[in-house]
């Protein structure tokens, strides 16, 4: 039989369709398929099209993968030149800017407008108008997700289209049983090939991530677009398949087929399994199930994987790498995870990690960390914690709200909580001293650092060992935390457990005149970090910030407990009155004398934030390039892109989200 030519687009010419229209079938050189099971009537047309390549525009099928991978990787290339080019730009800010004398005027503007508008309307753009990260509710316990912002969907229309138009791309002047075999063949390999994106980009030492900077988050996204996309294509692959054989031989082909080919079996345990992997990752029951979704996906998981591998496997099928690549990539980001897990949190001479989790006011829980080995802290990072004494298996994302030196702190943690319960200068107390913000400089006058801001600092500074985080208690594992610890003597209990991470913080915002963080609610925790790390930058001249502005949003005053014992120290530090101002809004007071109000560096404010009367105030007073970051609810943080995208061609601001959505 001779071999059928790729199909390139949808036509052929008469010539070569006539000429191979004079054969039974077309049949691939692409190797030997086996495991084809039993063909009850070999004679009839549609059992030529019905197993193994026979039929299949294989020639097509990898011109159409070469030019997936190639579109990706040349979506990859852009993105990095991208990054480099906005890496090194910040550099050079970062360089030039740096010190507390420095004219940063050239930066507050805009050099491009086109830029500045393509942020405004596509790269921080929602949708629509403004929902973005604010989830739909079908009631309090439920949800069913987020809308992707614009440039998002962009992305993934493309994707999407692709593969339909790749599948469309088909010889449709050929007889209907050869279409159905080559679309067979077509959703066969587009599916594995794109089993291999779906699994990259759920793993979180995805090595994109770092080389993107691109968040987890909005990779999770493009991870759960493309999981449908296999799925879709693999049940019309076998849909196909079933097609032909039923024309061949009726029902009975198909239960002989499934009955005797170990390929078939696993490739409709495959097929079974991703369709039950659909149903089962539907939001509303994803979020109303999480922990018992994620362990029950992973398992669902495996199995489909092991169940594409044999099919592939045992009928010799060209599209074996794709997988044989995707366990490779899981093996090894599981071993390079969980090695370092056990390396941070486990020593012979100490043992396993320590934790302290102590309740706190408004159902909050301080949980501290005391690692076995140091590893290197970045501002606006989370880790996962591992409580086995809790939850066995499952792990949570937190962002981490302080991290330092256990050797900085040698005394007990009771200790040093009693000493700053009698001797604290809290965010009340300086909001009721009133003390003034020092105005604005003028940047051109050189003021003398003092002995304490002259120390420097170093990378080794940020290797520590004491991780603290802040989990509000909901449902399930964090309520189960918090309940516990309520109950215990002294509202806090220890045990042991492991540290994964840290993850994120890509962003240092060193390189910013003016930084500007907005938290809602337990959000102070991805910003605590930036505040602290900028402080000890400054007094080290080593960052062009000369401005920072902390906003906070808490329904009412017990929420200034879940931080306090780390913002005493920052409103200790040396230089933070020259730069720090935080604004603590009190959405829920109780009464009116709990929010004191105050034209200092600190102020309390009764009601609601309103992000766009803040931003519009601070653009006005930027020094040098301003960057704004969000950590918060969905509204909140929806209302603080809207009012970041009002002015952003106002001046060279960018804007930074930390979301965790799933």
């Amino acid at each position: 039989m001779s071999h059928l030519r790729p199909i390139s687009l949808f036509d052929r010419t008469s010539s070569n369709l006539a000429s191979e229209t004079q054969h039974a079938v077309p049949r691939s050189n692409y190797g030997t398929v086996g495991d084809t099971g039993t063909m009850l009537n070999p004679t009839a047309p549609a059992s030529n099209y019905s197993h193994g390549l026979d039929g299949v525009d294989q020639g097509g099928n990898y011109f159409y993968a070469n030019v997936s991978i190639a579109t990706f990787m040349v979506l990859l290339a852009s993105v990095l030149v991208y990054r480099a080019i906005q890496i090194g730009y910040a550099h050079i800010r970062h360089v030039v800017s740096m010190g507390r004398d420095t004219d940063q005027r050239f930066w507050e503007r805009n050099q491009s407008m086109f830029w500045a508008k393509c942020k405004k309307h596509l790269l921080y753009a929602p949708l629509l108008n403004v929902r973005h990260n604010r989830e739909f509710q079908l009631s309090s316990a439920i949800s069913v997700g987020t809308l992707p912002g614009r440039f998002h969907i962009l992305i993934l229309t493309c994707y999407l289209f692709s593969n339909f138009i790749f599948c469309l791309a088909l010889d449709w002047q050929a007889g209907s049983d050869e279409v159905v075999a080559q679309l067979r063949g077509r959703t066969g390999q587009l599916a594995a090939l794109n089993i291999i994106p779906t699994v990259l980009f759920a793993l979180r030492n995805n090595p994109l991530i770092p080389l993107t900077r691109i968040s987890y988050d909005t990779f999770n996204l493009l991870h759960r677009w493309a999981a449908r996309l296999v799925i879709v294509e693999s049940v019309i692959h076998t849909i196909c398949w079933a097609v032909n054989n039923l024309r061949s031989g009726g029902s009975s082909q198909i239960s002989a087929g499934l009955a005797t080919s170990v390929s078939y079996q696993w490739g409709m345990v495959a097929t079974c399994t991703f369709s039950l992997i659909l149903l089962l990752s539907l939001s509303p029951l994803r979020h109303a199930f999480y922990e018992a979704f994620l362990c029950g996906h992973r398992i669902l998981v495996l199995l489909a994987l092991i169940g594409v591998y044999i099919h592939l496997d045992r009928a010799n099928l060209p599209q074996l790498p794709y997988i044989q690549l995707v366990f490779i990539l899981w093996i090894a980001e599981l071993a390079f995870r969980y090695g370092k897990i056990l390396y941070l949190n486990i020593s012979r001479k100490t043992g396993l990690t320590q934790i302290t989790v102590e309740a706190l006011p408004a159902e909050a829980c301080r949980v501290t960390f005391v690692l076995r080995r140091p590893w290197q802290y970045t501002p606006g990072g989370h880790v996962h914690a591992y409580l086995p004494t809790l939850a066995w298996w499952s792990s949570h994302p937190f962002s981490v709200a302080w991290a330092e030196k256990a050797s900085a702190r040698p005394e007990s943690m009771d200790i040093e909580m009693e000493k700053l319960a009698n001797n604290r200068l809290t965010i009340i107390d300086e909001a009721r001293r009133g003390s003034a913000m020092i105005s604005r400089r003028s940047m051109m006058r050189y003021e003398a650092p003092s002995a304490e801001s002259k120390a420097s600092w170093s990378p080794e500074d940020a290797m520590v060992d004491r991780i603290s985080l802040v989990c509000r208690a909901r449902a399930g594992f964090t309520r189960q935390m918090y309940d516990r610890a309520s109950k215990a003597p002294g509202r806090k209990f220890s045990t042991w457990g492991f540290l994964e991470g840290p993850y994120g913080g890509h962003e240092t915002f060193a390189s910013y005149g003016t930084v500007v963080l907005f938290a809602g609610g337990i959000g102070i925790t991805h910003c605590a970090g930036y505040v602290h790390h900028l402080i000890q930058l400054y007094q080290a001249q080593q960052c062009a910030t000369q401005k920072i502005v902390l906003v906070w949003s808490v329904p009412n005053t017990e929420c200034l407990e879940w931080v306090r014992i780390w913002m005493d120290q920052i409103l200790k530090m040396d230089g933070r009155r020259e730069i720090l101002r935080i604004q603590v809004f009190v959405t829920k007071p109780r009464h009116q004398g709990e929010v004191i109000s105050s034209t200092g560096s600190v102020q309390m404010f009764p009601g609601r934030c309103v992000p766009k009367t803040i931003m519009e105030r601070e653009v006005e007073q930027r020094i040098g390039a301003m960057a704004v970051t969000v950590c918060g609810p969905g509204a909140f943080a929806d209302s603080v892109r809207a009012a970041v995208r009002d002015v952003v061609t106002d001046g060279c601001i960018d804007f930074i989200e930390e979301a965790f959505t799933y």
